[in-house]
């Protein structure tokens, strides 16, 4: 349903229709449209965009159980390694307490965070909040820098001798440089989501990108 004013000065009349209303097909190809996922929330003000990613909600608890494991294991290691009484082989357990700290302060990022992208006619911004995580960083772009969004599958590890996969949403600036927005999305569902709402937004034709995810699954 589409909604028309009339100005009353000009007599010009143009599209009234609330964002929520429209049509979320992007010149250019056709693509179905996606519906929001579980953990993301959108606010569509006059003059904003503002895309909320509760990481509680749609990330994966794989990496919160595996490093209270894995700091368990080590803690008991160093522990038995202490009651020795023979201090050099801790030094060896350094780099695996290393790998301790950075589990669980990435996990503490995925329990506790919420990701906000904001768009609007100045700016492209990436926060996380309330812990600034290092798999994640804060990033700004302007939106006249923009020239694409696609979506990325990567590879994360194996289990079980099967590789997992995570989705990524990349943007190509003008200038040709690629930049990774937000990664670590466990489903395609959340990446083309967001993709295809900043898109909407900005306007921006959607065109294949060499190295995107097959935009047919």
């Amino acid at each position: 349903v589409k909604t028309i004013a009339k100005c009353k000065s000009c007599h010009n009349i143009f599209d009234f229709t609330p964002p929520e209303n429209q049509s979320k097909e992007i010149p250019g190809r056709y693509r179905k449209e996606i519906i929001i996922p579980p953990g993301i929330e959108v606010l569509h003000l006059m003059n904003e965009l503002e895309i909320m990613i509760k990481w509680r909600q749609s990330a994966k608890t794989f990496v919160f159980f595996f490093s209270i494991f894995w700091n368990v294991f080590v803690a008991f290691m160093t522990l038995i390694i202490f009651l020795t009484g023979d201090i050099m082989p801790l030094l060896f357990m350094i780099p695996f307490i290393c790998a301790g700290i950075y589990l669980i302060y990435s996990s503490l990022g995925y329990i506790l965070n919420t990701t906000y992208i904001t768009v609007d006619d100045q700016r492209l911004s990436v926060e996380h909040k309330p812990i600034n995580f290092l798999i994640q960083k804060d990033q700004h772009f302007s939106p006249t820098q923009i020239k694409q969004l696609f979506v990325k599958k990567y590879s994360v590890g194996k289990t079980n001798e099967q590789p997992v996969y995570a989705f990524a949403v990349e943007l190509v600036l003008k200038n040709g440089k690629q930049h990774r927005l937000v990664k670590e999305l466990h489903s395609v569902q959340y990446a083309r989501y967001i993709e295809q709402e900043i898109e909407y937004y900005l306007k921006i034709k959607d065109r294949p990108v060499p190295g995107e995810y097959d935009r047919g699954l």
